[in-house]
């Protein structure tokens, strides 16, 4: 597309198409919003938006601003469907070319949320002030200067970061597990979660470290979890080697129900990866990702 769209419009950074599988019978979603302390209940397309957050208004003319969110919502966003509901249906049917897929769309839906580039803003802040001579630095803690980190920032990491995630989640076993009836999984506002069991909430452990789980709700009854085969025989923290290209079919087993208890637990646990909303198909679950 040659010609230059500048109009600002608000862009998901979680689909609506994955928001509506936690709907309820009505269509709605029952929304905690931590930022401001809120129970909310609305349809999936009011939520998980910020005006033109893939806008790149610094594009060169002739180039659409809003390539990143069309490219988006034409590619990746539309493969994945069917995707999912092969893991939800009949997971015994997903192709070598499915799991690519899948792994794809894990690694930019992991990357592409707040939660990510606020952590990837600090990250940077705090490189640049570790390199800064040290007049610099003290001059920026008593105000005489200030660091502000530009968006498109927030470009430049998503472009390191591409590539780096999903060579581990090819390497990882993969489980779909499903929760006993009455009982359901939440999801947030940043979907593709890390949890590693020496690593509480709302920390992150990184994904090459032996202990770190991959967790991503499917649906209210079913939650896809990526484990390292190490998970077994090294401590949570023990760092891994680089993976190697991958030419084996990925793991994956299902068939596993967990009981209520469990689905509370790891609901409390998605709940604290959250940036500021999770979400669930009734106001009783909403309120198992609340602190006990």
């Amino acid at each position: 597309m040659s010609q230059r769209q500048t109009t600002a419009k608000s862009h998901h950074y979680v689909p609506v198409s994955y928001l509506k599988r936690f709907t309820d019978t009505k269509g709605f979603l029952y929304i905690r919003d931590i930022a401001r302390n809120q129970i909310r209940y609305e349809k999936p397309n009011n939520i998980m938006k910020i005006n033109a957050y893939y806008q790149q208004s610094w594009a060169p003319s002739g180039i659409n601003p809003n390539i990143l969110e069309d490219g988006l919502a034409s590619g990746i966003e539309r493969q994945i469907k069917p995707v999912i509901d092969c893991l939800i249906q009949s997971p015994e049917t997903l192709t070598d070319d499915d799991a690519a897929t899948l792994v794809v769309y894990l690694e930019i839906q992991r990357i592409r949320v707040p939660r990510q580039a606020t952590w990837a803003k600090a990250l940077m802040r705090e490189t640049i002030l570790r390199h800064a001579p040290a007049e610099i630095n003290a001059q920026i803690e008593s105000g005489v200067f200030q660091l502000t980190l530009k968006d498109s920032a927030r470009f430049d990491f998503m472009r390191m970061a591409i590539g780096t995630l999903h060579p581990w989640m090819a390497r990882m076993e993969w489980e779909i597990v499903e929760a006993e009836i009455g009982s359901s999984f939440i999801t947030t506002d940043s979907p593709v979660s890390f949890y590693n069991p020496a690593c509480p909430p709302p920390a992150e452990a990184g994904i090459g470290l032996a202990g770190t789980k991959v967790f991503f709700p499917l649906n209210p009854r079913k939650l896809l979890i990526m484990r390292h085969p190490e998970c077994r025989s090294e401590p949570p923290l023990a760092i891994l080697a680089e993976p190697a290209a991958q030419s084996k079919a990925v793991a994956l087993s299902y068939g596993a129900i967990w009981d209520a208890s469990v689905v509370r637990k790891t609901n409390w646990k998605l709940a604290r990866l959250a940036h500021e909303l999770f979400v669930a198909d009734s106001n009783d679950v909403l309120k198992q990702g609340e602190p006990a």
